[in-house]
């Protein structure tokens, strides 16, 4: 543990990605946490919805807008630790010392907390399966080239489960909904329209387990609740959606009398300024005054944390960067896409 970060995002969503992309431009040096073993947050949940609320970006897939955000986020070459759940933080002096579920640590001048609702997990089939079918087994939207014309099961009743069903059967697959309650939980209007659809449901089943199948990929053994007889059903692919696991208690771990509001959020008199010292708050995990629950919201939250991060460290600073058309740090990268542009069109 050499170095001293200036800032310690602890977050790879969103909110986070675009701190340490505005980090960077501000001459911060960073630290960027993320839990799950890949960077985008919830965008990681819906790759393949469409993403209307970002200014001046038409309407995007999800795993598009995280790709890019990805990219922009790494930018100025921050230090990434994935899989890396961080634990404890302590105060060390003037310094926060955080520590990850492995033992290891890191120390920063500042933390932001970037951590949306918690570390989120889709919860699994509890069946054994088999390494070899193990890609055809879904826990976020499959591509839509994969599932077009093939057989595509969905295990969930909720919202999205149907909502993911109606949108396979656009892309042309042939789907099966099986829940294991009497009747689905989604909203009525969405049932209807599955109804419309002639998308066959099961109810009252459960997937036992899932073998390989000399014809389809996948070979589901489906037994009903209540008379257990047994019913196979071939398939290509099966998206589960059966909830979500939130791990959401780190801050309640830590001993820092944080202001909070529901006993959850942060809550910042001042947006992004927690009323520990060094410590800041963007996106979902922050409250203030007029704040703005869209992913515009946590780009504009970002900027603010981390302008307010470069004034707590050097008070002399100026209150903001300058705007990207004018900014000096990305006239070289201007130049090198100029050069590939005209590359291109020669």
């Amino acid at each position: 543990m050499n170095q001293v970060y200036d800032v310690m995002i602890i977050g790879g969503g969103p909110a986070g990605l675009y701190s340490s992309f505005y980090a960077g431009l501000r001459d911060l040096s960073v630290a960027l946490f993320e839990a799950q073993p890949e960077l985008g947050g919830k965008l990681s949940f819906y790759p393949e919805k469409m993403v209307w609320d970002i200014g001046a970006l038409p309407p995007t897939k999800g795993k598009q807008v995280r790709a890019q955000l990805v990219e922009q986020g790494l930018t100025f070459a921050p230090d990434v630790f994935l899989d890396t759940k961080i634990t404890t933080m302590v105060k060390q002096d003037t310094n926060f010392l955080l520590t990850d579920q492995h033992g290891k640590t890191y120390l920063g001048k500042t933390v932001l907390f970037a951590i949306g609702g918690g570390i989120i997990s889709p919860q699994k089939l509890p069946c054994f399966i088999q390494k070899q079918i193990g890609a055809y087994i879904h826990y976020e939207f499959p591509d839509q080239h994969a599932i077009f014309n093939k057989t595509l099961v969905v295990s969930g009743g909720g919202d999205g489960a149907v909502d993911y069903a109606l949108e396979a059967k656009d892309y042309g697959a042939n789907v099966i909904v099986c829940y294991r309650g009497e009747a689905l939980k989604a909203h009525e209007a969405q049932i209807k329209k599955l109804m419309q659809a002639n998308i066959t449901v099961f109810t009252n089943v459960v997937i036992e387990s899932i073998d390989p199948h000399f014809q389809e990929p996948l070979m589901l053994n489906l037994r009903h609740t209540k008379t257990k007889a047994v019913q196979y059903v071939p398939c290509d692919h099966v998206l589960v959606q059966h909830g979500y696991d939130r791990e959401a208690d780190l801050l309640d771990t830590l001993d820092f009398q944080f202001t909070r509001q529901d006993d959850f959020y942060l809550l910042c008199e001042e947006p992004t300024k927690t009323n520990i010292p060094g410590i800041f708050a963007a996106g979902d995990i922050h409250s203030c005054v007029g704040k703005v629950n869209l992913l515009a919201g946590a780009f504009q939250d970002a900027a603010q944390a981390v302008n307010q991060i470069k004034l707590y460290l050097e008070p002399e600073s100026t209150k903001q960067a300058m705007v990207s058309s004018h900014n000096q740090k990305f006239h070289e990268k201007n130049q090198e896409m100029l050069k590939e542009s005209w590359a291109v069109s020669e």
